[in-house]
């Protein structure tokens, strides 16, 4: 025990303690912005989660600092790194991401330069002025510790952070300056597995129209329940409720509760029976290509390894927010996707597919719809659940479906005068405090029952009137999210064999 609280040591850990506060004060207060608190308790909350980040980041910095050349080297650009980003946080409202990394090294590295700025340039020399210090100090007046002791304590407090205690390894993992690891890890392991061989379907995919344009619009968190064309007691949906080509599909199940294994499961022919082809097999995208469809992935969420490779199927892939995770709570809107939808309806191909995956109704509430949208009240004023009431949860929720009734009216706007057909499926459900139960963190029965749209264009209709009257006949039937991979095709009027009738609501089932 002398020897661990030798002069060395202590004169060690005194400096480690300094560097953690300063460093702090700069990247986890910047992490902590804008993170919304209407009580002490709340703000309690969040200063012993910040205080979970600085004991991490004391770790790191301690293992960091036993070699000082280490130090030397790797400080610096942690610090460089750091200063860049949190002046991007406070400027820009965007925090580190996996596609800001690919922004930055893989897309266009040159645009990164042209959001240089004369300030950003003195804070970048600041970082580097702030560093050398350091170093020097490390160098000059910190003498080195026991190496193994502080070796081993520093391994475990870093393992115990970043690993053993799950609930502190997701919030750790988002916040600098471990996010600068984990999102370049995120960003690699998402581009091994874009980049992975899935066989192509065999056999002939034919598309029996010259012109159509297929929209799928993944939603977020939207319950059926919720929908006033459902029978909600409250008018979420007045737009689309006034809207007779709008079908909606009251009783779909979903099996999976997370977006990460829902979206995988929608879009391939995984079933109960085979669970693995959403993980073996190609998408639909892959057959609508095949069929001479032009295919766009337009994303308002971040990819994660689970089913960035059915983005990448697409043709064209284009991030709405590059920025945005779930610790900022600005505003985030789906309504910045519609600026990319004109793009790609823009273009000469006669045939299109468009995937929009939007944010929905995620949580947090209040980033997803405009103030315009804030009709029921009151709503939600903190992040920590357990502070708001139901009533503020389902009023903010509710508002965000306000929102998404706005969003898909401007996407049927668009789409009203070709022949033109749009499928809404949100990804799961949302839990608001029913038995104890909040978001999607935990299994419960609001998950399993997603909202789910269709919408035919006139054109459409007068094209295809049996698939019309199918889908009539079939809205109020019971179903599961398998219908999606069946049904778009065959909405497509794309002819394959990997389509199943009975899993298809365009199909007739006494034809």
């Amino acid at each position: 025990m002398k020897r661990i609280f030798n002069n060395k040591n202590v004169k060690y850990h005194l400096f480690i303690v300094l560097l953690t506060l300063i460093y702090g004060l700069v990247a986890t207060l910047a992490d902590f912005h804008g993170s919304p608190w209407s009580s002490a308790k709340d703000l309690v909350l969040l200063v012993m989660q910040a205080g979970v980040v600085m004991c991490a980041t004391y770790s790191f910095l301690m293992l960091l600092a036993l070699c000082r050349w280490v130090f030397a080297v790797v400080f610096p650009v942690i610090m460089l790194l750091t200063v860049v980003m949190v002046w991007f946080r406070y400027t820009q409202g965007v925090t580190l991401t996996p596609m800001i990394v690919e922004l930055c090294f893989v897309n266009d590295a040159s645009m990164a330069f042209t959001l240089l700025s004369s300030w950003l340039v003195v804070v970048m020399v600041l970082s580097v002025v702030f560093s050398a210090f350091a170093v020097w100090v490390r160098f000059k007046h910190v003498p080195s510790p026991s190496v193994l002791p502080n070796l081993v304590a520093g391994l475990l407090l870093l393992l115990t952070f970043t690993s053993f205690v799950p609930s502190f390894a997701r919030p750790v993992s988002l916040r600098m300056p471990f996010s600068f690891y984990y999102c370049t890890r995120d960003f690699l392991s998402q581009q091994r597995v874009a980049k992975a061989e899935r066989p192509a379907f065999d056999g002939p995919a034919v598309c029996q129209a010259d012109t159509l344009t297929v929209v799928l619009v993944i939603g977020e968190s939207l319950r059926a329940d919720h929908l006033q064309l459902n029978g909600y007691h409250r008018a979420t949906t007045p737009l689309l409720a006034a809207d007779t080509s709008l079908v909606s599909l009251p009783s779909v199940y979903t099996r999976e509760i997370f977006t990460h294994t829902s979206l995988p499961a929608m879009l391939t022919r995984a079933d109960a029976s085979d669970s693995g082809l959403a993980y073996e097999e190609r998408s639909f995208i892959d057959l609508f290509k095949k069929a001479g469809y032009r295919t766009a992935w337009l994303a308002n969420q971040e990819p994660v390894r689970n089913y960035v490779y059915f983005m990448n199927e697409c043709d064209t892939l284009v991030y709405a927010n590059r920025g945005k995770s779930a610790y900022v709570y600005d505003k985030w809107l789906d309504g910045e996707l519609l600026p990319l939808v004109d793009d790609e309806l823009s273009r000469p191909a006669p045939r299109k597919l468009l995937v929009l995956h939007t944010i929905g109704s995620h949580w947090w509430y209040e980033s997803h719809y405009t103030d315009d949208f804030r009709r029921f009240e009151p709503v939600i004023d903190t992040r920590i659940v357990s502070s708001c009431t139901d009533e503020e949860m389902n009023n903010s929720y509710d508002n965000t479906i306000l929102y998404t009734d706005w969003f898909l009216t401007q996407v049927l706007g668009r789409l009203k005068d070709s022949c033109a057909l749009m499928i809404y499926l949100s990804d799961h459900g949302e839990s608001l405090g029913e038995d104890g139960f909040y978001l999607h963190a935990a299994e419960h029965e609001t998950l399993h029952w997603p909202a789910c749209l269709v919408w035919m264009s006139d054109a459409y209709k007068s094209s295809f009137p049996s698939k019309a009257a199918a889908l009539r006949l079939n809205a109020g039937g019971d179903h599961t999210t398998d219908f999606l991979f069946h049904s778009i095709l065959s909405g497509a009027a794309i002819e394959t064999d990997y389509v199943v009738d009975s899993l298809n609501i365009f199909h007739n089932g006494r034809d």
